[in-house]
């Protein structure tokens, strides 16, 4: 196939100053963004320090900024203090010491059968 015969894509045109719009009403992905940090602000977050925003009063990009912003700054300062008060386990070395004895014995049992 030559390139010639290559099938071609068109380029849609459009305005970039357009295209951000904060006053535009949030889409259903914006939602359910917003649904999972309020459930991570909720679970994270003691109440004292959560926004106590409700969610369903968001109805512009701009809005749901904010919020996001508040709580992903809320979440990274519980975070990294829950990261500091648990230090990970160390695990203990505790593997099964198997004798070459025990395992000529299972292989000669084998052989006998």
């Amino acid at each position: 196939m030559a390139i010639k015969d290559a099938p071609t894509v068109d380029i849609i045109e459009f305005d970039e100053k357009e295209a951000y719009n904060p006053d535009r009403p949030i889409s259903s992905l914006i939602r359910t963004q917003l649904l999972h940090l309020h459930h991570a602000e909720h679970i994270v977050v003691p109440p004292k320090e959560q926004t106590n925003i409700n969610i369903n009063m968001l109805h512009t990009e701009r809005e749901a900024s904010k919020y996001i912003q508040k709580v992903t700054a809320l979440l990274h300062k519980h975070g990294k203090k829950a990261a500091k008060k648990t230090k990970p386990a160390k695990k203990k070395a505790t593997a099964r010491k198997t004798t070459s004895k025990s395992k000529k014995t299972k292989s000669a049992a084998k052989k006998r059968r």
